[in-house]
């Protein structure tokens, strides 16, 4: 699964070797200064993602890489077995990211004290 890090400066996201070859991507790093927010996603339903560039889509399995919906550059890795959290991005080529995780309410919340600690 995903592993967010969070430092004084920045978001990063940490993709195992298979994650990355799923979602075509082997990680992000964000500065805080960039992420609005975060929010637990519990519908989450991998068909309202949009169009997928590159990346893969298994119906209720997985769902991994870039994602545009209107407009917006998304990327996306979850699955199943994890709790979805969106992370709203400002300034950024990306517009969100999507990731699973094993606790969806206290990743958002660990994201959200850090950007209100930055600002």
């Amino acid at each position: 699964m995903p592993r967010l890090e969070l430092t004084d400066r920045e978001l990063v996201v940490h993709l195992t070797p298979w994650e990355s070859i799923w979602s075509l991507r082997r990680g992000f790093r964000v500065p805080l200064a960039q992420v609005r927010g975060a929010t637990e996603d519990n519908g989450f339903d991998g068909r309202a993602l949009g169009l997928r560039l590159p990346g893969t889509y298994l119906p209720g399995l997985i769902a991994a890489g870039t994602f545009i919906k209107g407009g917006d550059k998304q990327f996306v890795y979850t699955s199943r077995k994890l709790q979805t959290i969106v992370i709203e991005l400002a300034r950024n080529d990306w517009a969100r990211l999507v990731i699973g995780v094993p606790d969806a309410r206290a990743e958002a919340a660990r994201i959200n004290a850090a950007v209100a600690r930055r600002q």
